[in-house]
């Protein structure tokens, strides 16, 4: 691993995020070894005992275990690749919300086609069921249930789609597309327009897919995927500025009070 030299501030914590980051972009693989603790104090160029203190770190978020015999080891296996800390891990990087909704661009998009083209009378109930849910939450501005609804009513699409492989990559996406959803929605609601926005897009998912038009759903969940990236990516920007701006005029006021 190529490490870079650590600052002295919160020493442990540092290099945690360090090895966080390294296992995110993929330089440290599920299943690989760490070198020894001298190894990684020297190319750290800090103590064994910070060392130690961030591998416990990162052993209580479940990112690493000590095996039988010694050494110690990246937690996550290939076959379980989005278990809860590395779904932690992912709903901290900024780069997350945008990737995930390029993928769902993708994923919903066929599973609305396929939805349309083999959905049965009781795949058609229970995505009704999850749309009257999703309304009630916003009804009731119950974020926690708005988002979890939300979610399910994606997944009773994948299921309805009756493609295994679609179904399974969904549910075990889960979790992570519902903590980005949550954090999404605060940022999607700035303008109340917003819940109307989504819940018209939802009911034209719903539309085609009952009508048993493939590319009309698939086109349609396009177009919601697309809104919410790029009224995500508007607001982010806006932020950005705003924060920008904030800075330049508390400096100024420094500087006036001296």
């Amino acid at each position: 691993m190529d490490y870079k030299k650590i600052s002295q501030q919160k020493i442990s914590e540092t290099i945690a995020a360090e090895v966080e980051r390294q296992l995110l972009e993929g330089t440290i693989k599920p299943g690989e070894r760490l070198p020894s603790e001298r190894d990684l104090a020297r190319e750290f160029q800090v103590s064994r005992p910070s060392i130690r203190e961030a591998i416990q770190l990162l052993k209580s978020r479940r990112l690493l275990v000590t095996r039988p015999g010694g050494g110690t080891y990246v937690e996550v296996s290939p076959g379980d690749s989005l278990t809860e800390p590395l779904v932690d891990l992912l709903a901290k990087s900024p780069e997350m919300a945008h990737d995930l909704l390029e993928f769902r661009h993708a994923l919903e998009g066929i599973s609305a086609y396929y939805a349309a083209i083999r959905a049965t009378d009781a795949d058609r109930k229970i995505i009704q069921l999850r749309f009257d849910q999703f309304c009630e939450a916003q009804y009731n501005t119950d974020s926690q249930k708005e988002a979890a609804a939300d979610v399910d009513f994606h997944l009773s699409i994948a299921e309805a789609s009756h493609n295994l492989v679609l179904l399974h990559v969904m549910r075990n996406l889960f979790d992570l597309i519902h903590r980005s959803v949550e954090l999404s929605f605060k940022k999607l609601y700035i303008d109340d327009s917003g819940r109307d926005i989504i819940r018209e897009h939802h009911q034209r998912i719903i539309d085609a897919i009952f009508s048993g038009d493939g590319e009309a759903a698939r086109d349609n969940t396009h177009e919601h995927i697309n809104f919410v990236k790029e009224t995500l990516d508007r607001v982010t920007r806006q932020e950005q500025r705003n924060q920008v701006s904030m800075e330049r005029l508390q400096k100024i006021t420094r500087n006036l009070e001296r």
